[in-house]
C-alpha cells in the first residue's frame, strides 16, 4: 500500500519540524536512553543501589509530575513554535555565512573536486564539529561571566530536577544570541575551511556534516540531563564532557560554579581553567545558587512561563543599569 500521500500533508511536515532528528527525544535518541538505562539499572540493582520497578527507576513520577517539568514543556514547545516559524535557526546562519565565504574563495586554486576524497571529508567533518563545539563552550560561557546576559540562561539553571527535556528549558532570546553569535562563527570558519583546504562542496554537505553530533546524541546524551550518574572515569572526562560533568555543572554547591561548559568536548574546559572532574559520585541539588557562596538556592524565579519569559528582561535591565552607574563614578 502506498502511504505517501501522508507524507505529503501539511499535519506530517509540521511533525517533522516539532520533531526533527535533531531533538533528543527522538525515537533515535530515547530508545538508546531506554537500552543503556536498563543496563545500569541491572547493575545497580545487583549492587543494592537501585529498587523498585525499571521504569519507576528511569522515569520516576515526581520528577515528570514536578512543576520544574512542566515549565520545561511549556519552554520546549514554544520554541520549537519559533523554529517552526524560522525566527531562529542556527543551521541558517551558518549555512548562509558559509555560503558568502565560498563565493569569495571561489577562484581558490583548492578547487579540485578530485582532493574531496574520503579521508578530506572525515577530517573535515572532524575540523567542522570541533569548531562548532569550541563556539558552543564559549557561548555558554559568556552567559555564565556578563550579567547582563545571565539572567536569559539563568532560566536553564533555574530547573530544580532534571530530566531529558530540561535541555530545552531555554529562554528563546539565548537560543535566538546562541543562533546568531555561533552560525556566524561556525560560518564563517566552515566557510574558510572548506573554501581554502577541500575547494567548493555543495550547500547540503555542509548541512549534513552532523555525524558526531547525531553519535553524541545516540551515545546517551540525555542522561546530562536526569538523575542518573555515569562518569567516564579521570582521563576520558579530560576529552569528553561525561553526564556526571553536566550535571555539576548544574550544582548549586560553590566549587562547581562555573564549571564544565563544554558540550561534547573536555578538553576546551581543561585549556580554559574551568574543567570539574569528580573523583566519586557526588549528591546533587539543582537551582540558580545564592550569590554568597553559601551553596544554597535563591527563591524560584521562574515559578511560570510568563516569569521565564519576562524575568529575564527585568533583571538584565537592572544589571545592564548598574554596570552603567559604576562606569559614571568618578
Amino acid at each position: 500500500m502506498d502511504l505517501s500521500f501522508l507524507t505529503d500533508t501539511a499535519i506530517f511536515k509540521i511533525l517533522v519540524d516539532i520533531m526533527p532528528t535533531g531533538i533528543r527525544f527522538h525515537p533515535y535518541y530515547i530508545l538508546p536512553f531506554i537500552g543503556m538505562g536498563f543496563l545500569i539499572y541491572m547493575l545497580k540493582r545487583k549492587s543494592g543501589k537501585a529498587e523498585g520497578s525499571f521504569w519507576g527507576w528511569l522515569f520516576p513520577k515526581e520528577y515528570y509530575k514536578h512543576r520544574s517539568t512542566l515549565l520545561d514543556t511549556q519552554l520546549f514547545l514554544f520554541g520549537r513554535a519559533l523554529v517552526l516559524f524560522k525566527v531562529i535557526n542556527r543551521l541558517a546562519i551558518a549555512t548562509f555565512m558559509a555560503a558568502i565565504i565560498m563565493m569569495i574563495f571561489k577562484d581558490s586554486p583548492a578547487e579540485k573536486p578530485e582532493q574531496l576524497t574520503p579521508i578530506n571529508i572525515a577530517l573535515m567533518t572532524l575540523m567542522l564539529t570541533l569548531i562548532s563545539d569550541f563556539c558552543v563552550y564559549w557561548v555558554h560561557r559568556i552567559h555564565h561571566e556578563k550579567n547582563f546576559l545571565w539572567p536569559f540562561h539563568a532560566v536553564h539553571h533555574s530547573a530544580e530536577i532534571m530530566t531529558p527535556m530540561t535541555v530545552y528549558r531555554k529562554h528563546p532570546l539565548y537560543d535566538l544570541f546562541s543562533s546568531i553569535f555561533s552560525g556566524i562563527l561556525i560560518g564563517v570558519a566552515q566557510g574558510l575551511f572548506i573554501a581554502v583546504f577541500f575547494g567548493t562542496v555543495s550547500i547540503a554537505a555542509i548541512a549534513g556534516v552532523n555525524g558526531f553530533y547525531f553519535l553524541f546524541n545516540f551515545l546517551g546524551s540525555n542522561f546530562r540531563h536526569s538523575h542518573i550518574w555515569i562518569s567516564y572515569g579521570k582521563t576520558i572526562e579530560h576529552i569528553l564532557i561525561s553526564p556526571a560533568q553536566h550535571q555539576i555543572h548544574h550544582s548549586l554547591k560553590p566549587e562547581h560554579h562555573n564549571k564544565n561548559f563544554g558540550e561534547i568536548f573536555a578538553f576546551w574546559d581543561w585549556m580554559f581553567g574551568t574543567l570539574f572532574i569528580p573523583d566519586k559520585e557526588e549528591i546533587i541539588e539543582y537551582g540558580i545558587a545564592r550569590p554568597d557562596g553559601s551553596g544554597q538556592r535563591i527563591k524560584q524565579p521562574h515559578n511560570n512561563f510568563k516569569e521565564a519569559l519576562i524575568v529575564p528582561f527585568k533583571e538584565s535591565a537592572r544589571a545592564l543599569k548598574r554596570s552603567k552607574n559604576k562606569r559614571s563614578k568618578p
